[in-house]
């Protein structure tokens, strides 16, 4: 059963949301809209990741065509790196955005 999500978690996914996709902006498009994914490594079957696991993917990279991360998780990991690589990359983009609002 899902948990309600606390301020904290919602805040965190609303300024992860606010990033816009993350591949999209490594092609040079830093601001496509975005749709969460919740990472999926080293969870259990049917499991999902923390709220703070979370990398914004349009819904092109996301789930929709060729090129999405839910038509084929492997051809989206050799092309744009783990989903761990990916959220790392997503945290420091989080730490610089903060900082430019400080």
């Amino acid at each position: 059963m899902a948990h309600t999500k606390t301020k904290k978690e919602k805040d965190h996914m609303d300024k992860v949301a606010r990033l816009g996709c993350i591949i999209c902006r490594k092609e040079g498009n830093p601001l496509v809209p975005a749709e969460l994914h919740h990472i999926r490594e080293m969870t259990g079957m049917g499991q999902r990741s923390s709220h703070f696991e979370v990398i914004p993917l349009c819904v092109m990279h996301h789930r929709i065509g060729k090129e999405a991360f839910h038509y084929s998780s492997k051809g989206f990991s050799a092309k744009w790196g783990s989903q761990r690589e990916l959220l790392e990359e997503t945290l420091q983009l989080l730490e610089t955005e903060d900082e430019l609002w400080i």
